[in-house]
């Protein structure tokens, strides 16, 4: 496929349209995915002032009783001794007005703290359950009914948050949004993969990993703007940043390398045709390259060898010039039933979950690739949730940590094609571990604040870490669509996604944690990180590889073919010309 897709030149104007049609939902995907750090911000609150027992008061002076309205009690001293205590029983106080976060409007606070979390946490379910079945879907039924109906569903549900009666009603809207979350995003992670030749793979994430911070920015941006406004207003203006999906069903094309496995020539021809008129390509030269590849992929093994008994040499022939073009005018009318029947079985087999359980190199990289998409989901997502507290400023603390990821997006530019994939990832995270690793020991030293600038030295090596955090997180989205086959995929990435979903569902409460220990979260985030350079050593490098299109290829390109001789067969060794000939020798 990758002869196609270069003949019809690598971007081209179809290339660019689909390419912006698929990059953008990047921007209003980040805008719902961490609405929560401002739609449910904790504001500074106290009790409500309330009635308290007069007897309380009987045999001392008021001038000795000292009443204190605190975060989440009411308490009564007389001197040092305390002698009445409550909860807030008239509600709270809050140094904002309640409407402005969903957290102050349900009083989500105190003994209810942690339900501002759970919010976080039902929209990673949601995440969780929408990877495990909606990448099998887009393997299944194709890549762009589930990417456009997934991300029409994201917007109407977007839009039905803000009119959330009940924090209840909110958790199961979060559910939903997490679901088509997936649907949208990681589909359209895999068609923009697919959407390229090998040697240019990469661009996406590369492109990615700018537009990603660049769309937390706008949501900042944006969030400060609408301050004085509700949480339900600010809801709203971000969820009509994603109304254009309703017209994407006519804009976006089905992946040709998905319809070229499923044996769908006729619509991959189809798609062909129309692309190269818009390339303003031959479009008869994209074809025959098409048809001469599927005629191969389709042709078995006894058709193309014929071993003569006395070891002489024979050569086969296939058509070139107008006699291929005969060749793919009975592919039009064999391809849907032949080349559909040899797809849709192979398809189906490696679609079986035994597929994942007994073969042991895809097992390997399902069980590396899961971890490592907890550990860069807990640690980048746990990193913005606790981004307020690193500068004094509120909203300053979340823009540093988001400016980090821009250069952190130039380097994966720069690296992720010279220094290779593995490599990308083993650097990335030995800088990430190792700088939250310093920054939590030197904010827990004695005498920390003694230190001259100690305090600008733990930002920045907290920045560090966010850089390398960012870095690895960017260079596994073009790290894992290419180790698996193009049959399995998205099924592959979307069981990889589920293991991120459960770092997601842990790294909002990092935001709790950190304000009863606050060096536990840099810790733990050190720690993972550092294992992940040791199993990536497990992982072939995938840079300058094609992308496999079924598990048998993926696994002849692991290894090198070896070929044993016997007495009946010296050797076999089938090599391809650029006049297209195959010669068989034996």
């Amino acid at each position: 496929m990758d002869r196609v897709l270069r003949s019809l030149g690598w971007m081209g104007f179809y290339q660019k349209v689909q390419f912006v049609l698929l990059m953008v939902p990047v921007i209003d995907i980040s805008f719902h995915i961490m609405s929560f750090i401002f739609l449910g911000r904790v504001f500074e609150h106290k009790c409500t002032e309330m009635d308290i027992p007069r007897s309380y008061f009987q045999n001392s002076s008021d001038d000795v009783m000292t009443v204190t309205y605190g975060k989440c009690a009411v308490t009564v001293t007389n001197q040092s001794e305390e002698v009445f205590s409550s909860k807030c029983v008239n509600g709270y106080e809050y140094s904002e007005p309640r409407e402005r976060s969903f957290v102050s409007e349900w009083d989500l606070v105190c003994e209810k703290g942690a339900l501002a979390e759970v919010s976080q946490t039902f929209m990673s379910i949601g995440m969780m359950v929408g990877s495990s079945f909606m990448m099998t879907l887009a393997d299944k039924y194709g890549r762009k009914p589930v990417y456009v109906v997934s991300h029409v569903l994201y917007f109407f549900t977007s839009v039905a948050t803000a009119f959330a009666p009940t924090f209840t009603t909110l958790l199961g809207f979060k559910l939903a949004h997490g679901t088509f979350h997936q649907g949208t995003g990681l589909t359209s992670a895999i068609m923009l993969a697919e959407l390229l030749p090998t040697e240019r793979r990469a661009f996406p994430s590369q492109v990615g990993c700018l537009v990603w911070p660049s769309g937390l920015l706008c949501l900042g941006i944006i969030c400060y703007l609408c301050r004085e406004l509700s949480w339900r207003t600010t809801e709203l203006v971000l969820a009509v940043f994603s109304c254009y999906s309703l017209l994407q069903w006519w804009l976006v094309e089905e992946s040709l390398r998905w319809l070229d496995v499923q044996g769908k020539s006729d619509r991959a021809e189809q798609l062909i045709q129309k692309a190269a008129k818009r390339n303003k390509v031959n479009s008869n030269v994209v074809l025959r390259t098409y048809r001469e590849d599927t005629q191969k992929l389709l042709t078995t093994p006894q058709e193309l060898t014929s071993l003569s008994t006395n070891g002489t040499k024979e050569t086969h022939q296939i058509p070139t010039g107008k006699q291929s073009a005969g060749v793919g005018h009975q592919l039009d009318s064999s391809s849907s039933e032949n080349g559909g029947e040899i797809g849709n079985k192979r398809h189906g087999k490696e679609l079986s979950f035994s597929t994942f359980l007994m073969n042991r190199s895809i097992l390997l990289r399902v069980a590396v690739s899961c971890y490592m998409w907890f550990t860069d989901s807990m640690a980048y997502y746990g990193l913005l949730m606790i981004s307020p507290s690193l500068a004094d400023g509120f909203y300053l603390g979340y823009f540093l940590n988001v400016l980090v990821e821009l250069p952190a997006g130039v380097a994966l530019a720069t690296l992720i094609n010279r220094i290779g994939r593995r490599r990308c990832m083993i650097v990335s995270h030995l800088i990430g571990g190792f700088a939250l690793g310093t920054a939590v020991l030197l904010s827990n030293i004695p005498g920390e604040v003694e230190i001259p600038g100690s305090k600008s030295i733990i930002l920045t090596l907290s920045l560090l870490g966010k850089f390398g955090i960012s870095l690895g997180f960017g260079a596994l989205f073009v790290y894992t669509p290419e180790l698996f086959p193009t049959t399995i995929r998205s099924t592959g990435f979307g069981i990889s996604s589920v293991a991120a979903r459960l770092g997601g569902m842990i790294a909002p409460y990092s935001r709790t944690l950190q304000r009863h220990l606050p060096w536990v979260p840099g810790t733990v985030f050190a720690a993972l990180a550092l294992v992940v350079p040791v199993l990536v050593m497990l992982l072939p490098e995938t840079h300058g590889h094609e992308l496999p299109q079924t598990v048998s290829d993926m696994e002849q390109k692991a290894k090198p073919v070896s070929l044993q001789r016997s007495p009946m067969v010296v050797g076999l060794s089938i090599r391809r010309r650029e006049d297209t000939d195959i010669e068989v020798l034996t």
